[in-house]
This record gives C-alpha cells, sequence and structure tokens, in this order.
C-alpha cells in the first residue's frame, strides 16, 4: 500500500503540473452562477463542472482534482462519470 501512495504522490507532484481545486460547495458555485444569471440547481451545476472535467488535453497541465462530493458522483450528459473522464486523461481525481 505504501508504494501504491509514493506513486499516486509522484503522479499528483508531477513537475509542470498543477491540482485543479474543483470542491466548490452547492453555495458557493451557486454565487458565481448567479452572477450570470443562473440558477443555482444540480443540472446547471453538473453542466458548469462538465465544462472543464472533460476540457481535452487537461491532462497535460494538472495532476489531480480536488472535488465537491456532489461531483463525485456526477456524469457527462452522455453518461460517463466525472472521475473516469478524469482518469482517462492521467488524472487523479479526489476529495
Amino acid at each position: 500500500m505504501n508504494t501504491d501512495l509514493a506513486e499516486i504522490a509522484a503522479r499528483i507532484a508531477a513537475p509542470g503540473k498543477g491540482i485543479l481545486a474543483a470542491d466548490e460547495s452547492t453555495g458557493t458555485i451557486g454565487k458565481r452562477l448567479e452572477k450570470v444569471g443562473l440558477a443555482n440547481e444540480e443540472p446547471i451545476r453538473r453542466a458548469y463542472r462538465e465544462i472543464y472535467m472533460t476540457t481535452p488535453g487537461l491532462g497535460k497541465y494538472v495532476s489531480g482534482v480536488i472535488m465537491f462530493k456532489e461531483t463525485l458522483g456526477q456524469s457527462t450528459a452522455a453518461g460517463k462519470p466525472f472521475v473516469q473522464c478524469l482518469k482517462e486523461q492521467g488524472i487523479a481525481p479526489g476529495i
């Protein structure tokens, strides 16, 4: 188990990459949505998060994503879990 943890830590700390803090609570993301005239509803939060969870090439620059509890269980409009989208780009999802 220590080897797995060391490998994950090394991957997250890869040179030239960073960690995306996408752990906005429903209240915090609601304020962001309100500023652009959108309701703080789950389908809108999911669509907003899908934009960056599925950005092509994200894995070139991001090694890990800190997710909010709600986000961990969300999927794209096509049904692919966000966690899977991140893993496919070599990004470690976490909470």
